[in-house]
């Protein structure tokens, strides 16, 4: 896979930041060919044929983002979304994969639960879309099925 080093923003991760905030992604000035910065883990963003992807030192793809807000997504509960063969999972701050991609659609984290879709179709609504799944459930950060309260489907 050839990656076309691209500088397209600075990444810091929450371990630098502190645990109030997660990913933080600011666009800057797209230069190609420019030297990589990398975060403290050895990854970089870049971008190849299919979009943005997470790299190595040695330009390798370890995880390709979800794309939230025209970046990679933010981590909430000290999770964030990746995509995979068409598929949506959970990764940690070092890119260490903890919910294989295996629902067609996730909400972020909230309280130590997430919300997945199966059968889900996306309808396109201006530069956004939305989705509607045939089934969803609730999982906690280590892939389980979990019940939801009352309370808790409510607020949804």
């Amino acid at each position: 896979m050839h990656v076309k080093r691209r500088v397209i923003g600075a990444i810091l991760l929450g371990a630098a930041l502190g645990p109030a905030q997660a990913l933080q992604y600011w666009p800057a000035q797209e230069q190609d060919d420019a030297p990589p910065s990398y975060d403290v883990h050895g990854h970089t963003l870049a971008v190849d044929e299919q979009g943005l992807v997470y790299v190595d030192r040695q330009d390798r793809p370890v995880l390709r983002p979800f794309i939230y807000d025209n970046g990679p997504d933010f981590f909430q509960d000290g999770l964030a979304r990746h995509v995979e063969n068409g598929k949506m999972g959970f990764h940690d701050e070092a890119l260490k994969v903890v919910i294989p991609a295996r629902y067609d659609f996730a909400f972020p984290f909230r309280d130590g639960r997430a919300k997945v879709g199966m059968d889900c179709v996306q309808y396109p609504e201006g530069e956004h879309s939305s989705v509607q799944c045939k089934s969803w459930e609730s999982i906690d950060k280590a892939g389980r099925r979990v019940e939801e309260t009352q309370a808790q489907k409510l607020s949804d």
